[in-house]
């Protein structure tokens, strides 16, 4: 793996991104599984009364894989009290390794996300789940990447109105064409929490 290429990664993401947080809805996390460990950080604002959420996110393995994440979302409540269904952008960059061969990954996906909360129904339960989907077609895949798939889901446990842990599901799917093609993917469960204010 090349570390200076995930040195830099974590170089822009503490520099840059911090800019736009504004200090309110604003979310960091970080979760982890049996090889690998994520953490991201979202913020939500409202320009034009639309909720537009910002994010980036790194999550690396030691199953000889890293993937740095960017993305941009709408996302609002619809059809009944809870339910929240959103899309947008995600753009994803990374590299893995397989059988000492480095493929670099680059992909532009669209991003569908859901999910439902039950303290905004009449059991006002403490609990939410999450889902989103991430995918690229060939025409949207760069690098060695011919195409990229991303799957997550989550059941998650708010603890009070600032600190949420969760449990959750992730499965990546990514064709590469160079420098020899081939098939891979990865999934995972994990665990961990996430911190609002």
């Amino acid at each position: 793996m090349n570390i200076k290429k995930i040195a830099l990664t974590i170089i822009l993401a503490v520099f840059i991104f911090p800019g736009i947080v504004q200090g309110a809805n604003t979310s960091i996390g970080i979760n982890v599984g049996s090889s690998e460990a994520e953490g991201w950080l979202d913020t939500q604002i409202t320009p034009y009364n639309t909720p537009l959420v910002l994010g980036a996110g790194f999550l690396y393995s030691d199953d000889d894989y890293w993937i740095a994440n960017a993305h941009m979302d709408i996302k609002d409540q619809i059809f009944t009290p809870g339910l929240s269904l959103g899309l947008g952008f995600r753009g994803v960059f990374g590299e893995v390794e397989i059988r000492d061969v480095d493929y670099e990954v680059g992909a532009l996906c669209f991003q569908f996300l859901g999910d439902y909360d039950f303290r905004k129904n009449t059991t006002q339960l403490p609990i939410s789940i999450s889902a989103s989907f991430s995918g690229a077609p060939k025409i949207l895949s760069f690098r060695d990447t011919e195409r990229y798939m991303e799957f997550k889901g989550s059941f998650n446990f708010h603890i009070n109105k600032w600190a949420t842990a969760f449990a959750g599901y992730r499965m990546i799917d990514i064709r590469f064409e160079e420098p020899v093609e081939r098939d891979w993917d990865d999934d995972a469960i994990f665990a961990g929490i996430r911190m609002s204010f």
